[in-house]
């Protein structure tokens, strides 16, 4: 069974070219978007929950 590790990032919402930008940086190291919060802060950020196997970068 896979075991994961959790990480809860602040990411630049409104802009496609930026919030890619910030998503693609993180699939680099692995971690795959689960979810975003729903709630844009004042500063254009939105909460993101990501994933990644405990082992992904151990190869």
């Amino acid at each position: 069974m896979t075991s994961w590790e959790y990480e809860i990032r602040s990411i630049r919402f409104g802009e496609w070219s930026l919030t890619k930008e910030d998503l693609n940086e993180l699939g680099v190291d692995g971690w795959e978007l689960v979810k975003f919060s729903g709630d844009i802060d004042d500063n254009g950020m939105m909460k993101a929950f990501f994933k990644r196997p405990l082992d992904c970068l151990e190869t």
